[in-house]
């Protein structure tokens, strides 16, 4: 599939830069607190990188966060101090098996600027020779999310800003399907050993099968589990992966408020990334489809050389272009006022 195979050259092209270069960002506007957080994951046993965007007071250093010369980087002002009074937090899941890193500033400062905390969780970087791996991430994914929630509640300096009660989660791809898990979506562990079987939906599997990973090999108990997290009052999947996957009576049992956004025209989703039929099975949960973008859409403002970037990687330059030509930056706007307008209203409500 393209898109997978342009975000694993992405991942060798793109690193995470803190630039000092206010004239450069992409989004323009008064600065938000940003600041890269070290948090344990008990189930990896490894740290974990977050990027935590936040309403901020005066102070701190203006930067461009991942400035490369693929992407333009997106304003914040490094570790300023956090703003007076207690927010919301939305915790934010992206990207595939192979993602590249830093593709969440733009959604993370635009949700700080509007009164939350969000917390953007990295993902690791997966290379051929951790294919094998690859399947657990399903599993350790949703609990990384848990772990920085539990850090956060625990941590003096940030544990006095938040409003536990008022806990979101946003996902873009794997990242949509893990949100889904925390409000207790489970997979089918047959339909998963089974989509890369012929006919099958699943987005890695011509990966897989280079590097020799069986599906059917996969520890059913650990993919059916449950990762349930009862903090989050709200979920937000984005193009979520495995929609096909999840069992239909887990999906049925949903209680939290869940929305869907598929991004771009019905012929043009992937039948891996088609989640129109989630919105059927979970109760309280609304579809929206955003024709006009596409799955490129979140990933950040490519520089003027990015088209050449990737062509000189012999890659189609599609990742640096819109449907219609659109400018990116107001598709930006665009899905991340969809996504507030719908966090809003549960999340940031008046005392």
């Amino acid at each position: 599939m393209k898109l997978k195979r342009i975000c694993a050259v992405l991942a060798l092209l793109v690193t995470v830069n803190l630039v000092v270069d206010p004239d450069k960002t992409a989004n323009a506007g008064e600065l938000v607190g940003v600041s890269t957080l070290q948090i344990t994951s008990p189930e990896r046993q490894s740290l974990l990188e977050v990027t935590s965007w936040y309403p901020a007071g005066a102070g701190g250093e203006a930067v461009l966060v991942g400035d490369t010369p693929l992407f333009i980087g997106v304003q914040g002002s490094r570790d300023a101090p956090i703003a007076e009074g207690t927010f919301p937090v939305v915790l934010v899941s992206l990207g595939g098996m192979r993602a590249a890193p830093g593709l969440g500033g733009w959604i993370g400062s635009r949700l700080a600027a509007q009164g939350f905390i969000a917390l953007v969780v990295q993902p690791p970087r997966l290379r051929a020779s951790d294919a094998h791996l690859a399947p657990a991430e399903i599993w350790l994914r949703p609990g990384d999310l848990s772990a920085v929630l539990d850090d956060l509640e625990t941590n003096t300096s940030w544990a006095r800003h938040i409003k536990p009660d008022r806990v979101g989660a946003l996902g873009f791809f794997l990242g949509g399907s893990s949100v889904l898990s925390l409000v207790g979506a489970q997979l089918d562990p047959d339909r998963y050993s089974q989509s890369c079987d012929e006919g099958g939906t699943g987005l890695d599997c011509r990966w897989f099968a280079q590097n020799n990973v069986d599906l059917h090999q996969v520890d059913a108990t650990r993919i059916a589990r449950s990762n349930l997290d009862p903090r989050i009052k709200i979920a937000i999947a984005v193009d979520p992966e495995l929609s096909t996957v999840f069992s239909p009576d887990s999906l049925s049992a949903i209680t939290s408020p869940t929305a869907i956004l598929n991004l771009g025209a019905p012929d043009t989703l992937p039948p891996g990334l088609d989640a129109s039929v989630l919105a059927t099975l979970i109760p309280d949960s609304r579809y929206t489809i955003m024709e006009t973008a596409s799955q490129f859409s979140v990933f950040n403002i490519c520089k003027p050389a990015g088209a050449a970037i990737l062509a000189e990687e012999g890659e189609d330059q599609a990742i640096c272009r819109e449907p219609g030509r659109r400018d990116r930056d107001a598709l930006h706007t665009e899905i991340s006022t969809t996504i507030i307008d719908i966090l809003s209203p549960r999340l940031l409500v008046t005392e």
